[in-house]
């Protein structure tokens, strides 16, 4: 029987490797078979928006990673609402082309319903 398995995307795109890190984790599972739920909550929320422009930080972006979810078998991304509402991002701005956005209101009843949770 496959854990049900989650990941938490918390870290904002770039400034550190836990974000990249986290995606790449995800499309690994995903890759064995195993088919991880993702939540972005916190600076995490900002992953997902598409007007990024890292190469003027001279970092590269996640969109590959982002957009590679769909293909394998990510196709619904959870997101809170209360990070988005707290940085002023619409739900309509998230862009992961493929994949569903799916808003969710109580994190931690969400979290519960998990085996097992991994934090990025």
């Amino acid at each position: 029987m496959a854990k049900h398995i989650l990941a938490l995307c918390r870290q904002a795109p770039y400034g550190n490797a836990l974000a990249r890190e986290g995606l790449e984790a995800v499309l690994a599972a995903a890759a064995m078979e195993q088919t991880p739920e993702l939540l972005f909550l916190r600076d995490g929320v900002f992953q997902l928006l598409g007007s990024q422009e890292p190469a003027s930080i001279e970092q590269k972006s996640l969109l590959r990673n982002l957009q590679a979810l769909p293909m394998f078998g990510v196709e619904t991304i959870h997101v809170c609402e209360s990070s988005l509402r707290e940085r002023g991002i619409d739900a309509k701005q998230l862009e992961i082309p493929g994949a569903e956005i799916e808003l969710v209101a109580d994190t931690g009843e969400f979290i519960r319903g998990f085996d097992t949770v991994l934090s990025f």
